[in-house]
Order: structure tokens, then C-alpha cells, then sequence
């Protein structure tokens, strides 16, 4: 009797692990289905406009920010930043960056660098992420299709969470990243909307400081520092102690060279160009000497950044590590 019972739990428990995988398999199927959807929706619009706030929590603090947003493909653009009362407006050929609480305007012949984050999620998810459908769940007062997103294989993000969605938009996500928090909420998001196009079009207010941005410059991309140093004018420096960064990339916009090393989901950035370093009046720089070199250091958002010049190269550093690692990998382009 006992050999049949234990027989018995045997056969329930297969099934049951049977019908365990089979449901997560379709949550998948369902999750990529959702997906795609979503996308497809998205990319035969030919204007989308809505309302992004966004909250971020970091060490028990909430930092939050409101955008309003406006886009018609390929490339006009409209943001009013309502929490710190700045625009950003393009044309496709003008950008125009006005802060008008210091009425100060930025203008130049380039592409929007921050485009609204709506087409980013859609278009990105099925690119970085496995899906999965998790059922309908409630989000910010409304009913949504839930997708679980986790990192795939192609990815180093650590992030997990959710995104709700309804209607074939997106109403929401929710994500952890490291240690910090992001609530995004999309409201009034609607697409295919009539825009005249003087919206895209942005005239100085009387008084206001004018400053030029400089034209977008092209990145390109080499396989190694050898084959970048063919396509630049001074000599390329790389540091011979990198704290357990490796070299992951190498890039070139104008006539800056860019390097860029991986520790698992941390990155050292190390810029250089042909121009002497100089720093301006910053709180909290140390002076460190290193032969007849001064490096300067400084701690900016959870980064350690130096800045220093050797024979004429201006080399810039910032990785999240401390400044004696920092100082040594400083010491090893200097030596």
C-alpha cells in the first residue's frame, strides 16, 4: 500500500511539474506576444504625445521628475520639463535647450540627445530583456496587462521589474536597478496626433543668454587602441593598471578618443584629447602629485573622476571606484 502511495505522489508530482513548466512556457510565449505588439503599435504611429513622471528611490530618499512631450517622426521633438521649467524643442535640423528660470538658451544644429524615454522602453524591451506575461494586475488606478522583464544573456543590466500595459501602450513601469528604485508612470499617452508645426519651432525670449551648441560630432568605433591611434594626432595612453577593468571598447568622435573598460556591470570611462586639462573653481578637488604631474580628483554621483595632463594629451577618468585605485591607474598613464 505504501509502495502505491509512493507511486501515486511520483505520478502527481510529474504532472504537476508538467503543467508548471508548460504554464511558464506560455507566460513567455504570451510575454513576447505582448511585446511585440506593443512595438508594432508604437512604430506605425507617426506622432505619440503624453505625460512621463518619473520617481526614483535611492537610500530611503525620493527624487522625482515630470515630462510633458510631444514627437512626429523621425525627429521633431517637444519636451517641457515641468519640474525644472525647462524645454527642449527640435525641428529635425535646430535643438533648442531653454532653462527659463535663468533664461539662459542653448541652440544648435543637432539631433535631440534625450528624446522622450517612451520609444526607449518599447523599442529596447524585447532587445535587452526576456518577458514573460504574469496576468492583469492594477497600476496607478487602472487594470493593465503585467509583463515581468528580467535581463537576457545579451545584457549586463542588472534589472528586474514590470512593465503594465494597456491597450497596446504603455501605462507604467517598475524596476529595480543595483539598489535604487524606479516608478515610471505614463499618463494621456496618445498617438497619432495632430501637431502644427511651429511647435517644433522656438524663438529666444527677449533678454535671454544665447550660447551655441557644438555640432554633433560622429562616434566611431575601433577594434583596438592600435587600430584608433591610425585616426588620431597624439599619442593614445592607456593605463597599464586598471583596478580589474577590462578593455570592452574603443571610440573616437572628433578628435577625442574615448576608451571604455568593464568590471562586471561597472564602467571606467577615460576620454582624452589634444588639449591641456584646466579645472574650473570645483568644491572638494584634491591635488595629488605624481611625479610632475598634478591629477585632480573630485567625487561626483557615486563616481570617482580625475583629470590631468600629460605632454599635451588632456586625459580625463571616472569610475565607480576610490580614489587610491583611481590614483593608481592615474600613476600607471603617467609613469
Amino acid at each position: 500500500m505504501k509502495l502505491k502511495l509512493l507511486v501515486f505522489g511520483v505520478i502527481v508530482a510529474l504532472i504537476v511539474t508538467g503543467c508548471s513548466q508548460k504554464e511558464s512556457q506560455n507566460s513567455k510565449v504570451l510575454g513576447v506576444k505582448l511585446a511585440e505588439d506593443l512595438k508594432k503599435a508604437y512604430n506605425s504611429t507617426k506622432s505619440i504625445s503624453g505625460m512621463e513622471n518619473l520617481t526614483i528611490t535611492e537610500n530611503g530618499k525620493n527624487y522625482s521628475d515630470c515630462v510633458k512631450f510631444v514627437i512626429v517622426k523621425p525627429n521633431k521633438v517637444w519636451m517641457y520639463d515641468i519640474t525644472h521649467n525647462a524645454y527642449l524643442i527640435s525641428n529635425g535640423t535646430y535643438t533648442w535647450v531653454y532653462d527659463k528660470n535663468r533664461n539662459i538658451v542653448k541652440v544648435g544644429k543637432i539631433k535631440p540627445e534625450h528624446p522622450p524615454d517612451y520609444a526607449m522602453y518599447v523599442n529596447g524591451l524585447l532587445t535587452l530583456f526576456d518577458v514573460s506575461y504574469v496576468g492583469n494586475k492594477t497600476f496607478n488606478g487602472e487594470v493593465c496587462k503585467t509583463l515581468k522583464i528580467v535581463p537576457n544573456s545579451s545584457t549586463n543590466l542588472n534589472v528586474y521589474g514590470y512593465m503594465y500595459i494597456k491597450n497596446n501602450k504603455v501605462k507604467g513601469i517598475y524596476f529595480r536597478l543595483n539598489n535604487i528604485v524606479y516608478n515610471i508612470v505614463f499618463k494621456n499617452v496618445r498617438y497619432n496626433v495632430s501637431v502644427n508645426n511651429t511647435t517644433f519651432n522656438f524663438t529666444p525670449p527677449k533678454g535671454a543668454k544665447i550660447y551655441r551648441i557644438i555640432e554633433q560630432v560622429k562616434i566611431k568605433s575601433y577594434r583596438s587602441i592600435e587600430e584608433a591611434q591610425k585616426h588620431v594626432q597624439f599619442k593614445i595612453v592607456s593605463p597599464t593598471y586598471t583596478a580589474g577593468y577590462r578593455l570592452t571598447g574603443v571610440y573616437t568622435y572628433g578628435s577625442t578618443v574615448l576608451l571604455k573598460y568593464n568590471n562586471k556591470n561597472e564602467v571606467m570611462l577615460i576620454r582624452e584629447c589634444n588639449t591641456s586639462a584646466f579645472m574650473t573653481s570645483m568644491k572638494n578637488v584634491k591635488n595629488v602629485s605624481i611625479g610632475n604631474v598634478t591629477v585632480y580628483i573630485w567625487n561626483n554621483n557615486g563616481k570617482t573622476n580625475a583629470i590631468f595632463s600629460v605632454k599635451g594629451v588632456s586625459i580625463s577618468i571616472s569610475a565607480p571606484m576610490n580614489e587610491t585605485q583611481i590614483i593608481e591607474v592615474c600613476r600607471s598613464m603617467v609613469s
